[in-house]
């Protein structure tokens, strides 16, 4: 983990997004506003538990996989809650789009508002609720939040839509409404909170040169900390065709957006 210090603020910077927990188990159960293409939401230890589950199948250990995999999955979090095991071990068997359930359910953090890129109309961890989605808030730690559709309905082409969207990554009318959302579900959710960044929710080089940063300032200022996951291997699968961009160069220009905040 890298760590920078801008304006007297802490910025961690990591490879893989799992790694994040190190820093969020420094603080003291704060909230947590991540900006990420994908939601990060599934169930901690769900991929390591379901592999393992399946061979012991497989060579005849156990009758029931699923059972095993939900048995797994409880086993690792129990141990790490008895100090049997530390973070380091944690990412041992981690994803790193199953750390924000292990941060809730351990209370490394209090509760995560992702805004995100690709849409999920269910999903089966009873941890999260999809904003605007068909069931009712209760008091979730986990809420996804789906960036708005632009009106796609006149002249522009599908592509051309797609890639207006993804200009507008940080854009103030577009975080604003993200920042208005988490408050109506949670008034005082930005009282204490870790802003959170994967690189792979910038997809165009113009994303990271947003007309009106506003809202991106004020969640930098407002921030306890920052993390910053590289990433490199899904900034390249959601980069937008005719852009130049890796993890380093988006993490460059984010420090220097973080700097001038």
């Amino acid at each position: 983990m890298q760590t920078f210090q801008i304006n007297k603020k802490s910025v961690y910077v990591v490879r893989s997004h799992n790694q994040v927990l190190e820093a969020w188990n420094r603080g003291a159960r704060q909230n947590v506003f991540s900006l990420d293409y994908h939601t990060d939401t599934k169930k901690a230890f769900l991929d390591y538990a379901y592999w393992r589950a399946d061979s012991e199948f497989k060579a005849g250990k156990v009758n029931n996989p699923i059972r095993r995999t939900n048995d797994l999955m409880e086993e690792k979090i129990h141990q790490f809650l008895n100090d049997a095991i530390d973070l380091d071990q944690v990412n041992d068997n981690l994803r790193h789009d199953e750390h924000l359930d292990f941060a809730v359910r351990t209370d490394l953090i209090e509760k995560a508002f992702v805004v995100a890129k690709n849409s999920n109309p269910a999903s089966s961890n009873p941890n999260v609720y999809i904003f605007d989605g068909p069931g009712q808030y209760d008091d979730h730690r986990l809420i996804e939040y789906n960036t708005p559709l632009f009106d796609c309905s006149g002249s522009q082409t599908p592509q051309e839509c797609r890639m207006a969207m993804a200009d507008s990554a940080i854009e103030a009318e577009v975080l604003s409404h993200a920042v208005s959302s988490a408050q109506m579900l949670a008034p005082d959710f930005f009282e204490n909170y870790i802003l959170d960044i994967d690189c792979d929710y910038f997809n165009t080089e113009k994303s990271l040169t947003p007309g009106d940063n506003g809202t991106f300032r004020q969640l930098v200022r407002e921030s306890e900390f920052i993390t910053i996951a590289l990433e490199p291997e899904c900034v390249g699968i959601c980069l937008l065709e005719g852009n130049d961009l890796d993890s380093d160069s988006i993490l460059e220009s984010l420090l220097t957006l973080i700097e001038s905040a």
